[in-house]
């Protein structure tokens, strides 16, 4: 479930509601992109983010103890080093968890202009536009909430 609501996102887009299946799919995807570049997951209450903490981090506890025990293994082997990524992949989610916010009008603001890429740019072949980056109004709103600072 998006942050944003559907409604608010048809309105910005100034789209028809029959396409609200499709405006949802990218609204999730806005939203992920978003969270991705922040480094934190996105919560609507304080209460939200409160219960998301306090489940991960007994998930992080056992994922953690995994990573012990994978590395007690042959760290050279193939095996291990795909356990080892895929527990340190979740690790990353979870950490993204542990790093949470709850919303706020400017990020709500990024995922729309996000969105509103995404929307404008759904067809396969774009002309003279790139989308793989973030539209740059929605990272200068979502820098300062930044917490993994990279490419």
């Amino acid at each position: 479930m998006s942050i944003v609501s559907i409604e608010t996102a048809i309105h910005h887009l100034r789209a028809d509601a029959d396409d609200s299946i499709d405006i949802q799919h990218k609204l999730n995807g806005a939203q992920e992109m978003a969270e991705q570049y922040m480094g934190r997951r996105i919560y609507a209450t304080d209460a939200g983010l409160d219960a998301a903490i306090d489940a991960n981090s007994i998930e992080m506890n056992a994922l953690d103890s995994l990573r012990i025990g994978a590395l007690s293994g042959d760290v050279n082997s193939y095996a291990v080093k795909t356990k080892l990524e895929r527990i340190e992949n979740q690790m990353y989610e979870k950490l993204m968890v542990a790093r949470g916010i709850v919303t706020n009008p400017g990020i709500e603001v990024a995922i729309l202009l996000i969105l509103g890429t995404l929307y404008e740019h759904r067809e396969d072949v774009v002309i003279g536009t790139s989308i793989v980056r973030l539209p740059q109004a929605a990272e200068h709103r979502l820098q300062p909430y930044r917490r993994i600072m990279g490419l």
